[in-house]
């Protein structure tokens, strides 16, 4: 007599627990107690009763499943949808773009219109209803999973077609809530997307489904459930002695491999099972007898079948923790069953605690004598074919826009580097900064400056680029420029550049200096004979509106007759002035005096006759000449007491700055 009490209150605290298993606010209705009602429009709504305490009596007040996903509505109903095509006027190659963004709102539930029927269907008694029944309204639902809410698209599951989708994760579980989808389009998903919209219309490459948990109560019969967790606990310690006997493998066999993976580990990751691997492994402790469910003999009722699928329902909730399918596979016919209006099977991973708790009790003991509470999946799917056409021709929903407000639109300011400037860097220029401003009628001024130096030009090449928004700006045409090179020796040129106006085309930054590559060339049986034994080209030049000398030397022992020496001269110079420096063995230098050059940088060592004739006179002049030969500084600079170019000015054409 103690053992059957004993067994009635485990059964009733088991009874207690299970009802509680979801949220104690939930509503719970009755399994045994449901309709399905074909409204005037073909929507199909399923109901349930609301479930009788401590009673099997057939509740008149019934809930509904979420039914009818559609658009959500403004207050004015205008639907909450946009597929806005774009495009801009210049090509991808030259920075245009083009795609559509895709935004809609989504809610489910009966509209007033709808709930009316349902209600009118309800009160007659049609459909198989009851008379002076009565809708109570929207079953209370939850999220089922992390991400309840799924697209189903390959254009939007496309990263290249899809570059960016924003969703909401979990389903709403109120009518009337609503979630989003926003997507934007690259010009190839956007045509691809629109033509299943607009042309292929049997149905759109773009379904929304959301999955919902709901708890319904199965009616009671008399019977049990036994879990011998001892036995299950040996096949799977088995399992696990088996796997440890081949390291190799990456996953255990065996119907348990799964379950032993989640509860030992394992060394590579453990994998998700499907639905029918799942119920496969509880059909096997059926059949092993380690879940054994005795029934009172001569029972022939439905309820008994509906027990056994609700305590499957019950374990594998336990036991598991479901997921949606990374792919997406069609369901089985059993997952169909226990879900109908699934459309993509699930994935579930094997819940480490609840076996591990379990193991500790031996044995379970569940009894069938009670009502039991479940939980039970419920998804709700929609493809946009069937909303569309309630939109395509709103333009407020749908439309396409060309981009072309010139208060978006950027001017870039192209600055390119002569191609002479380009072997300076290593030689004569550090940098050139480029500073730009543009005056605006309203607002803050625009002021920007851009460095090209060597690791620019190795990187970018010559061009370099200042971008402009023209935003309220109407002389979007007219912007200034002042360029500054930073020289080798750490001189800036010019000191205080001026502003020039610039053009949209291109700025070219042609250097203040430009290089020359001078040849010297000399008869070298002819200067032997002489007794010289080496000739000197002084040359005389501006550059960056100073003076300075460069000297470029021929030795005749070297058997070279040709050299060459590149120089630097300001650009605004047609020419520079040159002198033939001799060397003789015995009587040292002669200078033969100054000459100039213009346009043409090849020289050649022309002997005087009368040094030829060994005229004593003009021996005397160009020695003597060679005596006050002045060297420059350092850097070639020329001091004005050794200036020469001044007499030159009117023929070279040198500009002093």
């Amino acid at each position: 007599m103690k053992t059957k009490i004993k067994h009635v209150l485990k059964g009733v605290i088991l009874l207690y627990l299970l009802i509680n298993f979801t949220s104690s606010d939930a509503q719970i209705v009755d399994d045994t107690n449901k309709l399905s009602l074909t409204l005037k429009d073909g929507t199909q709504v399923v109901l349930y009763g609301e479930a009788s305490s401590l009673s099997d009596r057939k509740s008149k007040n019934y809930y509904y499943l979420p039914v009818s996903l559609r658009l959500g509505a403004k207050p004015d109903k205008t639907p909450e949808f946009l597929f806005l095509k774009y495009i801009t006027e210049e090509k991808e190659a030259n920075g245009g773009i083009g795609g559509a963004l895709l935004h809609m709102l989504m809610e489910w539930g009966l509209t007033p219109k709808q709930q009316k029927e349902v209600e009118q269907i309800l009160a007659k008694g049609e459909q198989g209803a009851r008379k002076k029944s009565k809708l109570k309204g929207a079953l209370d639902v939850k999220p089922d999973g992390d991400k309840s809410l799924r697209i189903i698209s390959a254009t939007l599951t496309d990263g290249k077609l899809a570059p960016s989708v924003v969703q909401s994760l979990s389903a709403p579980v109120l009518p009337g809530s609503k979630v989003a989808v926003a997507s934007n389009l690259s010009a190839n998903g956007a045509q691809l997307l629109a033509a299943t919209f607009e042309k292929t219309r049997s149905i759109t490459d773009l379904s929304i489904e959301m999955g919902f948990k709901y708890t319904t109560r199965i009616p009671a019969a008399k019977g049990r459930v036994i879990v011998n967790w001892s036995e299950v606990k040996k096949h799977f310690e088995r399992d696990y002695a088996k796997y440890e006997e081949v390291r190799g493998k990456k996953k255990r066999g065996g119907l348990f491999g799964g379950i032993a993976d989640a509860l030992f580990g394992k060394r590579t990751e453990v994998k998700s099972r499907s639905y029918d691997e799942v119920r496969s492994v509880i059909d096997h402790m059926v059949e092993k007898e380690y879940i054994k469910v005795d029934f009172d003999e001569n029972i022939a009722d439905d309820r008994v079948t509906k027990i056994r699928e609700a305590f499957f329902d019950f374990f594998l909730q336990k036991m598991t923790e479901s997921g949606d399918s990374d792919v997406l596979t069609p369901p089985t016919e059993k997952e169909k069953a226990a879900m109908p209006n699934i459309k993509y099977g699930k994935k579930y991973t094997y819940n480490r605690r609840f076996f591990e708790s379990s193991f500790k009790k031996k044995t379970e003991t569940y009894y069938l004598n009670y009502r039991l509470a479940v939980e039970k999946p419920f998804t709700l799917t929609a493809n946009l074919a069937s909303w569309y056409n309630g939109v395509k021709n709103n333009k407020k929903c749908v439309g396409t826009v060309l981009m072309n407000d010139k208060f978006f639109t950027h001017r870039d300011i192209n600055m390119i580097l002569d191609l002479e400037a380009k072997e300076m860097f290593d030689k004569e220029v550090n940098y050139v900064t480029v500073n730009v401003k543009k005056e605006r009628k309203s607002g803050k001024h625009f002021n920007a400056y851009t460095t090209i130096d060597k690791e620019h030009l190795k990187d970018s090449g010559l061009k370099a680029t200042i971008s402009y928004a023209r935003g309220n700006d109407k002389s979007s045409e007219v912007y200034q420029y002042q360029t500054q090179w930073s020289l080798k020796g750490g001189n800036i040129y010019p000191k205080d550049p001026e502003w020039q106006e610039g053009s949209w085309q291109s700025i070219t930054l042609f250097p203040p200096i430009v290089p020359r590559t001078i040849e010297f060339e000399a008869d070298l049986e002819e200067l032997s004979a002489l007794g010289v034994v080496r000739a000197t080209l002084l040359l005389r030049y501006y550059k960056f509106g100073e003076e300075v000398e460069t000297n470029v030397p021929l030795t005749v022992s070297k058997d070279e007759p040709l050299v060459e020496k590149m120089i630097f001269t300001d650009r605004n110079t047609q020419g520079y002035a040159y002198q033939l420096v001799l060397t003789h063995k015995e009587k040292g230098k002669m200078a033969l005096g100054w000459d100039d050059k213009i346009n043409d940088d090849y020289i050649y060592a022309s002997i005087p006759q009368e040094l030829k004739d060994d005229d004593p006179d003009y021996l005397d002049k160009i020695i003597e000449a060679g005596k006050v030969i002045l060297k420059p500084g350092a850097d070639g600079k020329v001091s004005k007491a050794a200036s020469i170019l001044d007499k030159f000015k009117d023929v070279i054409g040198i500009v002093k700055n």
